[in-house]
């Protein structure tokens, strides 16, 4: 009897390790989709796992910042243990984009570049995408002292910063740094373009912008033991006579996303959040760097792209860590820096609204694809250069496709090489 007992609990076992086995297989994800229920069960069930209440986008919703500490959890280049995000029950369900994705594709893309945000690993897909399709890029035109992969850090888009199109073409990207105008974008842009931007959570993003930069209105000219905390004191006082759109420490995300300049002098509630009312009807998806991958998987549904094409490999993503920084710092930052938090809280709600709408087949793709990217990751910078390529097996959200070695080339290339290489192929010149 006490065999038979030990064989029975033996065999359970055996049964548990195969399912165990089977269930961390990727290729698991493929065989998912029959047992899938549809779109609205699969809403039910997703509100059901993250307790989402919607409430109406209100201005007093967006201002999260008043009641909690907000940093940044996931691809960020510094961290700080003492603040976190919101979760994503309480964000807003409000969503103006109501597009059927599934019938959505987009061939032309004008990214808005933001300093500091993770722009540059975003920036990747749009080169490789459009290279590979032998698509017309916005390319400036050729200054003393400007990299390549700038088109202008205080100006939009006009006839003497960018060179025309090569002859019969118009243009299909626009992926370099240069400040949002709408009427700017459009006149260059063919009118079925995507827009789409990049946020990072603000004071993050001062920090990366201390480090990269070292503004000397900061770190130079104000003499103190703390010098962050004391520009944060009084950060008016070290921005006076600082043209705003000459500073990166002055809502620079706002910025560069073409806030009205009034609100850099006088910040009202109400416009900040008339414009961003704006942006919300401009601009079809904008990341968020703390959420890198949900958002290029949520922006590949949007632009009805390929799993392939929205590879990415992470870049300048170095880690340094900050002894001066606590609460306190955030705080004071938060204070000074409203357009950017207006901006960072209004398309962060949006994200968790789009992703929301998906339904439980978007984090099915999310696993799916953040596995892949790993090892497309790890295949380019170990193994491509002796080795064939790369071959993954189609799935329910792509076709088969090979990752190959001109692919990792790709993937790696550094922006500014990769502008020179696409401007030697429409002008047939680099200097």
């Amino acid at each position: 009897m006490c065999k038979k007992q030990i064989f029975k609990v033996i065999t359970f076992s055996v049964l548990l390790v195969a399912l165990y086995v089977l269930l961390q297989d990727t290729n698991y994800l493929r065989y998912v989709n029959s047992y899938v229920e549809d779109n609205d069960q699969q809403n039910k069930k997703l509100n059901k796992i993250f307790e989402i209440e919607p409430f109406m986008l209100t201005k007093s919703s967006l201002n999260t910042t008043q009641n909690q500490n907000i940093t940044s959890t996931k691809h960020t280049e510094e961290s700080n243990e003492n603040s976190t995000l919101p979760k994503p029950s309480s964000i807003s369900t409000n969503d103006t984009q109501n597009s059927e994705l599934s019938k959505t594709f987009f061939r032309r893309v004008a990214f808005v570049k933001v300093h500091k945000a993770g722009s540059s690993t975003a920036q990747n897909i749009f080169l490789r995408y459009g290279e590979s399709r032998n698509l017309t890029f916005v390319i400036s035109r050729v200054r003393d002292h400007q990299f390549d992969n700038v088109i202008s850090l205080q100006s939009s888009l006009n006839n003497d910063n960018i060179l025309p199109p090569p002859p019969n073409r118009t243009f299909d990207i626009l992926c370099c740094h240069v400040l949002y105008d709408n009427e700017a974008f459009h006149k260059y842009m063919p009118i079925d373009t995507a827009y789409i931007g990049i946020v990072r959570e603000p004071f993050d993003q001062f920090l990366s912008t201390l480090n990269y930069f070292r503004p000397s209105h900061i770190l130079k000219d104000i003499i103190a033991e703390n010098k962050v905390l004391k520009y944060l004191q009084y950060p008016t006082h070290y921005e006076n006579g600082l043209p705003y759109r000459w500073s990166y420490t002055n809502n620079r995300m706002a910025v560069e996303f073409g806030f009205p300049s009034s609100l850099f002098h006088h910040y009202s509630e109400e416009d900040s959040m008339n414009y961003l009312s704006k942006l919300d009807k401009e601009f079809q998806f904008v990341i968020v760097m703390e959420y890198f991958t949900e958002s290029v998987v949520m922006m590949r549904r949007i632009l009805g792209w390929t799993i392939k094409d929205v590879l990415y490999l992470r870049k300048n993503t170095a880690r340094k860590s900050y002894l001066f920084v606590d609460n306190t710092n955030r705080y004071l930052y938060e204070r000074f820096a409203k357009l950017d938090y207006d901006l960072y809280n209004f398309f962060y709600r949006r994200l968790w609204s789009q992703i929301q709408k998906e339904g439980l087949d978007f984090h099915l793709e999310l696993l799916y694809f953040d596995r892949l990217r790993e090892g497309v990751e790890d295949y380019c910078i170990l193994k491509a250069h002796h080795s064939k390529g790369y071959y993954v097996e189609s799935s329910k959200w792509s076709t088969s496709f090979t990752v190959t070695q001109k692919d990792c080339e790709y993937l790696n290339m550094h922006e500014i090489s990769f502008v020179k290489k696409i401007r030697y192929r429409q002008y047939d010149y680099l200097e």
